[in-house]
């Protein structure tokens, strides 16, 4: 596992209505996507290695990973960047996105810290 920590938020980065996260890593981001995005700073750097089924902590509450994206890997890997679905996994999932269990999004703020 590895960690980082939620450095800011983006005024419209968290919705009401749709249980979903957008991360960049603190270095990726631009201003327009930072508007829409959690940036993220790593402790420690290293390829991901996210997986179906492994665990992703943010803060004390646990996910279980259901899908992962074709994607993912060069995304995180290049950018920081993976996009969070707090959701059952529909029939046509986002390339981009790792889907979670349990389909709730909990409250993240800037000091939250994410295990993957």
């Amino acid at each position: 596992m590895f960690k980082a920590n939620v450095v800011s938020i983006g005024e419209n980065a968290i919705s009401d209505t749709e249980p979903i996260i957008i991360l960049f890593g603190e270095n990726s981001v631009t201003d327009n996507l930072e508007k829409v995005s959690v940036v993220q700073r790593f402790e420690n750097v290293q390829s991901a290695d996210i997986t179906i089924n492994n665990e992703i902590k943010i803060d004390d509450q646990v996910y279980t990973v259901k899908f992962k994206g074709d994607l993912v890997d060069s995304n995180f890997s290049m950018l920081g960047h993976v996009t969070l679905y707090f959701t059952e996994v529909p029939d046509e999932p986002q390339n981009n996105a790792i889907y979670l269990s349990p389909e709730k999004m909990l409250s993240i703020h800037v000091g939250s810290t994410i295990e993957y």
